[in-house]
């Protein structure tokens, strides 16, 4: 029987003992050695990872078939590969954007549960089919996210309402800011959580962990360290040591 993504980045944070997902925010322009760049990345962290993501920059610059060969690699470490495009349209475009990433290889796609409760229910449902993944975008890391996640309707949190979208419509998790630590605290548990903005804006590993976050999304102090596979392994080592 086939694993459901949420079943499959699960095994892999065991197998790995990591709830690190690295994301791969490589920023050369060198787009003739981005293919060579990101694998490179791969192969040096994937003992300290449990999934990698992969943003517009990554994806934008490659072909269908060099992303389908990257995500291979991601497959044969036993990861996941999450692509982050933050998908906000109709439903008729989102389901060929799914149907596209899926078969690229990727397990899960990031979307925007601005879209509304019966577009992010559809896109889940059509994602499942294909034993994919949806995660819901609850809260983002950087500061201006509160210009926007942040806003009150009617006393209420943006955030609540998409967080109450996401969990209604079946999804495989969602995405709450590691910086964001009263948010964390107040949703974490309920859904898998993925955390962003750990180390370069600001957020905490261990903290986040204790805020309740399941995954913690690390990008550049990774990715633009001297020695990527170090500061993974020193990460990993730091969240094994604390516990849950």
């Amino acid at each position: 029987m086939t694993r459901s993504f949420f079943e499959r980045i699960a095994k892999a944070a065991i197998e790995k003992k990591s709830p690190i997902v690295v994301a791969l925010d490589i920023t050369s322009r060198d787009y003739q050695r981005l293919q060579e760049l990101t694998t490179r990345m791969i192969d040096a962290v994937e003992q300290h990872v449990c999934a990698v993501k992969m943003n517009f920059h990554i994806i934008l610059p490659l072909s269908a078939s060099e992303i389908l060969q990257i995500n291979k690699l991601v497959h044969s470490f036993g990861l996941q590969s999450i692509a982050d495009i933050k998908l906000n349209d109709i439903i008729t475009t989102n389901t060929v954007a799914v149907d596209q990433l899926i078969n690229m290889g990727f397990d899960a796609v990031i979307a925007n549960p601005f879209i509304g409760k019966d577009a992010l229910t559809s896109l889940v449902q059509e994602a499942h089919k294909e034993d994919a993944g949806i995660i819901a975008l609850v809260y983002m890391s950087h500061p201006e996210a509160r210009e926007g996640f942040g806003l009150k309707i009617q006393r209420r949190g943006l955030y609540n309402i998409f967080f109450e979208r996401a969990a209604t419509s079946g999804v495989d998790g969602i995405v709450v800011g590691a910086t964001q630590d009263k948010i964390l605290k107040e949703i974490a548990g309920r859904l898998p959580t993925y955390s962003p903005g750990v180390g370069v804006q600001g957020g905490d590993a261990a903290q986040a962990i204790k805020n309740g976050a399941d995954y913690l999304i690390i990008g550049r102090s990774i990715v633009d360290a001297k020695q990527p596979a170090k500061v993974a392994r020193e990460i990993q080592d730091r969240i094994l040591s604390i516990g849950k």
